[in-house]
């Protein structure tokens, strides 16, 4: 059935993405849109065969703030998976995917922060995003 917990896994390799505490500040970027908080699971694809996992920390209309334990490069194009919870059902997580690049990557204490805009993405993701902005603004 799409949009289950198994696509979520395909999308990652088959692995669950663990779950990083979120830090109290966000880091600073290029997005000139307003931010809204989130904390949704997601990866990105380094190498043929290497994810890192990582969590969504913050959502724009252009782009996304990320934090991990473990570094992404800056200024580079990357392909990103994210698990983002229904906008309906809240627990019916629907899989997005596209490319993103990323414009920083900052360390805060254990965790690295990193910034990217979209590069590519489908329309039906960017207006799912973009939807869950707009609620997460009010």
């Amino acid at each position: 059935m799409p949009g289950d917990q198994d696509d979520v896994d395909a999308l990652f390799g088959g692995a669950p993405a663990p779950q990083t505490p979120l830090p109290t500040k966000s880091p600073v970027d290029s997005r000139k849109e307003a931010r809204v908080r989130a904390n949704w699971p997601a990866r990105v694809l380094l190498a043929a065969d290497r994810f890192v996992a990582l969590n969504v920390y913050d959502l724009s209309e252009g782009g996304i703030g990320l934090i991990s334990e473990i570094g992404i490069p800056a200024h580079s194009v990357l392909t990103i998976a994210l698990a983002v919870p229904g906008l309906d059902v809240p627990s019916r997580i629907v899989p997005v995917s596209g490319t993103i690049k990323t414009s920083h990557m900052t360390v805060r204490g254990h965790y690295i922060h990193c910034g990217g805009s979209w590069v590519q993405l489908p329309a039906s993701s960017r207006e799912l995003l973009d939807q869950w902005v707009r609620r997460l603004r009010k």
